[in-house]
């Protein structure tokens, strides 16, 4: 398994080196800027010893994909451009959270919303796959959005709805949150194909982070064979990164995992 470590932009790529097998980038905040600004981004990208290998925060939340106000060619545009700068980069796996984006409004048919939400997955994945990118699916909390909120919420949606290519995505802090069972990865192994993790309030991976070997354990009891990012909340990232992703792969080590593949 892949150990990696979501950033925030390039300024972030010097402290991975040596530690994280990759990295995993917003496509909102850092790939969908300038011209110039994504140029210099790709350029980086190319002389670090760290490759991109997954991006998230894909949608700014003023581009809807449920409701009533939908702008379908804007939509068709920014992904266009976004998976376009994904195979730029080398990215592999698209997280889809975007919780503003996909937050159904008041009043509106949940039905819908889910009809609508799978058929944009359904539309980014088949875009993605013709560039090498895979679509995963992330449950957030409902603190975040109101449309689909654990793993096994989101697996059944995706095996009910027509979501075509689409996969899913396991985040331990959501887990942690919602108070969702590990036997949860066991259920939808089939359809995982991407993992975040955090330690205690969104912190670092530390040793206080009980729940990080079972999590990795039960991934591994699995079957999983994707990446494990680092998604969490960061005091001083130079100075705190290269530690979090040691414990990760110690942790990692204790719960039967090698090194990537």
């Amino acid at each position: 398994m892949r150990l990696g470590c979501c950033i925030a932009g390039q300024d972030q790529l010097a402290p991975l080196g040596g530690q994280a097998d990759y990295c995993e980038l917003p496509v909102a905040r850092a790939l969908m800027q300038s011209d110039a600004a994504f140029e210099a981004l790709a350029a980086r990208l190319e002389d670090s010893p760290v490759p991109a290998r997954a991006c998230n925060v894909f949608l700014p939340a003023h581009l809807k994909v449920v409701g009533p106000a939908i702008d379908g060619a804007a939509l068709r545009a920014y992904v266009e451009a976004a998976l376009d700068r994904m195979r730029r980069i080398g990215a592999r796996v698209l997280v889809v959270g975007s919780a503003g984006a996909r937050d159904v409004p008041e009043g509106f048919d949940r039905e819908r919303a889910l009809d609508q939400f799978a058929g944009f997955l359904r539309d980014v994945a088949e875009r993605g796959a013709g560039r090498g990118v895979t679509v995963v699916l992330e449950p957030l909390r409902p603190q975040e959005t109101n449309l689909l909120n654990t793993v096994a919420e989101s697996a059944s949606f995706l095996r009910e709805r027509d979501t075509g290519r689409a996969r899913l995505l396991a985040d331990l802090y959501h887990m942690r949150e919602q108070g969702e069972p590990m036997d949860s990865l066991a259920a939808c192994a089939d359809l995982l194909e991407h993992v975040h993790v955090a330690g205690v309030e969104r912190g670092r991976p530390a040793p206080d982070t009980a729940d990080l070997e079972p999590f990795l354990r039960a991934l591994r009891g699995a079957g999983y064979a994707g990446d494990c990012s680092i998604e969490c909340r960061w005091t001083d990232f130079a100075a705190e990164a290269p530690g979090a992703l040691q414990h990760l792969r110690a942790v990692a080590r204790q719960a039967g995992w090698e090194g990537p593949a």
